[in-house]
């Protein structure tokens, strides 16, 4: 996982958005309201949300027309993001 989440961190937009997580670690939000806080292309927000949820990191709900995008609740996980964040 840590070699993983290094290398995801090694792009500016994946660790602009996993931060925005980490310091806001209750919200939950749509790729429209991601892509507008990172002021970036919808398309490259996705594909980030979608690999960052591959990982485990964000978790990606979905019902009806409503999806959303929150931090994860494993512990684990969050140990390693906050060593790679302030690491």
């Amino acid at each position: 996982m840590k070699a993983k989440l290094k290398k995801v961190l090694e792009d500016k937009l994946a660790r602009d958005i996993l931060d925005f997580f980490y310091q806001n670690q209750g919200c939950i939000d749509s790729v429209g309201g991601i892509t507008a806080w990172v002021n970036s292309d919808r398309s490259k927000v996705k594909e980030v949300l979608d690999s960052l949820v591959e990982l485990g990191i964000l978790q990606h709900d979905a019902e009806g027309i409503t999806e959303g995008y929150c931090y994860t609740r494993d512990e684990d996980i969050m140990r390693d993001v906050k060593e790679a964040l302030e690491g």
